[in-house]
Order: structure tokens, then C-alpha cells, then sequence
């Protein structure tokens, strides 16, 4: 796969990766893909089908060649993501019931394949700004620009907490952080495409900066890798 001049970015969940993506898009006039609203929607459909991913994976990869899970081109640089041909809604692929079940989803290899697949398709639009936790080494493993953002474990906790509809009623920053810590250690230890900083991707503590600071020191470096060619 020769170099292309995308923008990856990786990291656990709630580092702040998604929020950083997504200006750095703008920043760039460049398209955003979150795959992980990807994982979730398929998730999504595995719930309501009555599946259950721990015990029935199998189950889970029988449903795969019926399903169509894409971005469509919205407005402008506006990509809107469709399950089976219908918009997403965000009560649909962000509720505490697809954030318990995503990780068990997204570790079963061939959904990983699946899905893989029809994020190397997002690279035809142009120019992108892709966020997830195996772009930068599987998805795009030659991509020219490469971050792995983080954050302390608390200040994650503390945005999750922060996000309408990610967790359940009633949660506590230490019930969140220890969802979190189990998330991490299943995505970091999964058979296939674990989580973890590709060699070459700058790394980025997002714990004690602004939401702004990190994404202008991204778009600065990028953009002065694309004036150098």
C-alpha cells in the first residue's frame, strides 16, 4: 500500500480522540470518519437482533453479508453514517446498552475484516481525517500522519461521564473509570488488531490541554508535512 496523505488518529476510549479528529477535519477542509460509531452501529443492529456477541460470535458473522454499514456524502464535507440504507440516529449507536456490548463486537476477527474493508473505502472521498484504534496500524499503516492520543485515566472517566447518553443513569466517575480500565485491557489484548500506537504516530496527552491546543498543534504538524510533500 504506497504512503497517502491521510490523517490517523488512535487511542482509548474517551481520550478526546473523536473531538480532536473532528476539528482537525475542519481545520483541514477534510472529511471525518469515526469507525467507532461504525462498530457501534453494527452493534447496534446485534442487539436488536437478539444476539448475544460474548457467547455468539458465530451468530455475529452470520449476520455480516446482510448488512451495509457506510458513510454517505452529506453536505459539503458532511459525511452521514447509514445502517442498511437508513440514517443513523445518535440514540441509536451512542446509548449504555451498544458502549457495553461494542468491545465484544469489535473483537470478533471477521467483523474486524468486514469493517476494515469499508474504511479503506472512505480513502476515495480525498483527503481524510480518520479516528478509531487500529488506523493507523492496520486500516492506514502507511498513512503520513499518525497520532495516538490519551489521557489519564480520571480525566477519560470524567469526560465520559460528561457524554449525554454514554452511560447509565445514576453512574459514578469510579464505575465509569472501572468500565473504561475493563474496555482497555480487552481492546488492547484482543487476537486481532489490539489497540496500540502504531511506531511511527506522535503520541498526545490530552489530560492537561485544550480541546484547541490540540488541535492546532496537530494541524500545524500536518500541515507542514504536506507543504514539505
Amino acid at each position: 500500500m504506497a504512503e497517502i496523505a491521510q490523517i490517523t488518529l488512535d487511542g482509548p476510549a474517551a481520550s478526546g480522540k473523536s473531538s480532536a479528529a473532528k476539528g482537525l477535519a475542519k481545520e483541514l477542509n477534510a472529511y471525518f470518519v469515526n469507525t467507532g460509531d461504525m462498530y457501534r452501529a453494527l452493534t447496534s443492529v446485534v442487539i436488536a437482533k437478539g444476539i448475544d456477541p460474548e457467547t455468539q460470535a458465530d451468530a455475529v458473522e452470520a449476520i455480516l453479508p446482510e448488512q451495509d454499514i457506510r458513510y454517505v456524502s452529506g453536505e459539503g464535507l458532511d459525511l452521514l453514517l447509514h445502517i442498511n440504507g437508513e440514517l443513523a440516529e445518535a440514540s441509536q449507536v451512542r446509548s449504555p446498552e451498544v458502549a457495553a456490548k461494542v468491545s465484544l463486537v469489535a473483537k470478533i476477527p471477521a467483523v474486524r475484516k468486514w469493517l476494515v474493508k469499508r474504511q479503506r473505502e472512505a480513502a476515495e472521498l480525498g483527503l481524510i481525517v480518520m479516528e478509531g484504534r487500529d488506523i493507523g496500524t492496520v486500516v492506514f499503516p502507511e498513512a503520513k500522519f499518525k497520532f495516538y492520543v490519551s489521557a489519564s485515566p480520571m480525566v477519560r472517566a470524567q469526560r465520559r461521564l460528561a457524554q449525554e447518553g454514554e452511560v447509565s443513569e445514576g453512574a459514578t466517575v469510579e464505575k465509569v473509570a472501572a468500565e473504561i480500565a475493563k474496555r482497555d485491557e480487552m481492546d488492547m489484548n484482543r487476537a486481532v488488531s489490539p489497540l496500540k500506537p502504531a511506531e511511527d504516530a506522535v503520541m498526545v496527552d490530552t489530560s492537561d490541554l485544550s480541546l484547541e491546543a490540540v488541535i492546532a498543534m496537530m494541524a500545524e504538524r500536518v500541515k507542514k508535512g504536506l507543504a514539505e510533500g
